[in-house]
C-alpha cells in the first residue's frame, strides 16, 4: 500500500526507518539500516488502557529515537480491504477507468470522510485477470495515527495497512504463491490469503496470551477448529505461520500438531525465541523501498 497522503521520499542521509506498529494493546518499534540490518534491540510496550501518544513519546525519548522517519501501518480494524479482479486484456485507460468508478462506488457508500489507496498486481503469464487490491480507512483514524506518531517526535514516512504488511513480507522474502500466512498476536489473528488473482483475509478474536494466564485448553481446540474450518471452506495450502506466538516452543508445538502449517516466517532465520517484531520488521524495508 503506497502512502494515503502526501509524504516526502526517504532522504539519502536518512541511514534507517523505524517499523511501527500500534494497536490498543501493544506499541511496537524496530529501526533497521538500510543495509537491512537490526539497530538497538526491538521495543515493545503494553499499551492497554493507556494513552498511545504519551507512550510512544515516552519510548522514543527514552531509546533516543527522535526524528527518526517512520513507516506504520493501520491496524486491521481500523481499516478496510477490498480486492477486484479485471480481464488481462483490458487497455490501461479502460483498467483506470473501471478502478476509479470501483473507487468511487466504495467512497459513496462511506458514511464518514475516508483516505484509500489502491495498487495493481502483476499477473502471471498464465493469468486472465489481474488484481487490483484497495484499501479504505477513514480520515479521522488515519490523521489520528499521524498526530501520535508526529507528537511523538518522529516522521512518518510510509503508511501501509496490517494486512497488505503481512503479504508484503511474503512477496519480499519470495514465498511460492499462492501462499496462506497465520498471524497469530497476543489478542487476535490474522489469515491473509494470496494470490495475484485472489486475496482475502480472516480475523479471529482467540487470545493467545490470555491462554498463556488461563491455560484454557477447549479455548485453544476452538481456535485451532476456526482455522481448521477457514482452511477446508476455502481450500487453502501452502500455510505459514507468525508473530509473537513463535516465541512460546510448547505453543508452537500444539499449532504444528493441529493445523496444517507448512513452515514458520522466523525472520531470515533469526531463532523463534529471540523476539523480532514481524509486522515492524517488514514495514521498515517497506520504508526503505518507498
Amino acid at each position: 500500500m503506497k502512502s494515503v497522503f502526501d509524504i516526502p521520499l526517504l532522504s539519502k542521509k536518512t541511514k534507517s526507518v523505524i517499523g511501527l506498529q500500534i494497536n490498543d494493546k501493544v506499541i511496537r518499534l524496530l529501526e533497521l539500516g538500510r543495509d537491512k540490518r537490526l539497530i538497538g534491540s526491538p521495543i515493545e510496550a503494553d499499551a492497554e488502557g493507556k494513552d498511545k501518544a504519551s507512550l510512544l513519546k515516552e519510548l522514543v525519548q527514552s531509546y533516543g529515537l527522535h526524528g527518526k522517519a517512520v513507516s506504520a501501518c493501520v491496524p486491521v480494524n481500523d481499516g478496510l480491504l477490498k480486492f477486484y479482479k479485471y480481464p488481462t486484456a483490458m487497455s490501461r485507460k479502460d483498467l483506470m477507468s473501471a478502478i476509479e468508478w470501483s473507487i468511487k462506488r466504495e467512497l459513496s457508500a462511506m458514511k464518514e470522510e475516508t483516505y484509500y489507496d489502491y495498487f495493481v498486481l502483476e499477473p502471471r503469464p498464465e493469468d486472465k485477470q489481474l488484481g487490483v487490491v484497495l484499501v479504505l480507512s477513514r480520515k479521522e483514524t488515519v490523521e489520528n495515527l499521524r498526530g501520535i506518531i508526529e507528537s511523538a517526535g518522529l516522521k512518518l514516512h510510509t503508511l501501509d495497512y496490517e494486512v497488505v504488511a503481512i503479504v508484503n513480507y511474503g512477496l519480499y522474502h519470495r514465498l511460492p504463491i499462492p501462499f496462506t500466512i497465520l498471524y497469530v498476536d497476543y489478542s487476535y489473528s490474522i489469515l491473509v490469503t494470496y494470490s495475484p488473482t485472489n486475496l482475502n483475509y480472516y480475523v479471529t478474536y482467540w487470545s493467545y496470551k490470555g491462554f498463556l494466564k488461563s491455560g484454557d485448553e477447549e479455548s485453544l481446540e476452538s481456535f485451532f477448529a476456526e482455522i481448521r474450518n477457514i482452511v477446508v471452506l476455502n481450500d487453502l495450502s501452502s500455510m505459514y505461520v507468525a508473530g509473537p506466538i513463535l516465541m512460546e516452543e510448547e505453543m508452537l508445538t500444539k499449532i504444528m500438531e493441529n493445523l496444517p502449517i507448512l513452515g514458520l516466517l522466523d525472520l531470515e532465520g533469526v531463532k523463534p525465541n529471540f523476539f523480532i517484531p514481524y509486522i515492524p520488521y517488514i514495514l521498515s524495508i517497506r520504508g526503505m523501498e518507498e
